[in-house]
């Protein structure tokens, strides 16, 4: 579906993307037409929580939808994007989908990679699973607990190498920021020296920034608190933010809650090295190892 002419040189958006887009056009006609929530949810016959979480990105039945355009008075233009809007989220991912080989918590991650227009990733223990060396991958996995196959390491690196296609598509613009703490945590020095390599050779691609905290920083906002936000521009732009735990992950769409991630990012945009001084720190940690 072509939402705006910008996003048509990504995949199609996930449904959940559609189901915020959805949402929020649905809070825009209900606003224009001066109707409260409570008013939408008598027009339902349902809750006032039920429309709220309707335009938070819920998702709405067609029969439903018309009759909020109905009420909303909305024109034609409208009723027709909106409808589209709700065929798409309903769309389901096939099974043979590529983000069919991760687990069910990472789908979504793993189709936002590819569809999104901008990519913002701050990491501070590890670096970012997108621009690893597979020899890095590999020495992360053999750390984990119970120890895995060497089949099942072998299946981890391909499938995360596989990711990194995304970044060819200059169309989208992936920015990453990283603690230099994550450099600085080595195992025989080639590998982290190889993987430092890589980072070097990517600052110059002309989709992708990355930027170093350096430690003479200090402390700084939102240290050691990793996250991605996936942004999409859209009509209106969603953003949506992933936090990976140590068992799962978590997802946050709310817009609130989003803006603060948003405000967060900035922050440490400022406490980050520019691209110059990153490239210099970054080859001077290369020849100490």
């Amino acid at each position: 579906m072509e939402v705006k002419d910008s996003v048509t040189q990504h995949l199609p958006l996930p449904p959940t993307v559609m189901k915020i887009v959805l949402g929020n056009q649905l809070a825009r006609l209900r606003e224009v037409a001066d109707v409260t929530q409570d008013d939408a949810a008598t027009v339902l016959g349902c809750s006032q929580q039920k429309i709220a979480h309707i335009e938070n990105g819920s998702g709405i039945k067609l029969i439903e939808l018309n009759a909020l355009l109905d009420r909303y008075g909305a024109i034609e233009s409208d009723r027709a994007y909106t409808r589209d809007l709700q065929a798409e989220s309903a769309r389901r991912t096939k099974r043979s989908a590529f983000s069919t080989r991760f687990r069910q918590y990472l789908r979504l991650l793993i189709d936002m990679e590819p569809s999104c227009t901008r990519y913002s990733s701050y990491q501070a223990l590890v670096v970012p699973g997108l621009l690893q060396t597979e020899e890095y991958m590999r020495t992360n996995a053999r750390a984990w607990r119970p120890s895995l196959t060497s089949d099942e390491i072998d299946s981890y690196a391909a499938n995360r190498l596989a990711r990194q296609d995304v970044l060819d598509n200059t169309n989208q613009h992936f920015w990453f920021i990283v603690d230099e703490a994550a450099l600085r945590r080595t195992e025989g020095g080639a590998v982290m020296k190889a993987q430092i390599n890589k980072l070097i050779e990517v600052i110059d691609r002309p989709n992708i920034e990355v930027q170093i905290v350096p430690f003479d920083a200090g402390y700084y906002m939102g240290q050691g608190h990793d996250y991605t936000v996936f942004g999409y521009d859209t009509t209106p732009p969603v953003d949506i933010i992933y936090l990976e735990h140590h068992d799962g992950g978590e997802y946050i769409e709310n817009s609130k809650r989003t803006a603060q991630y948003l405000k967060l990012w900035d922050y440490q945009k400022a406490a980050a090295s520019g691209p110059e001084q990153t490239r210099r720190t970054l080859l001077d940690l290369a020849s100490s190892l």
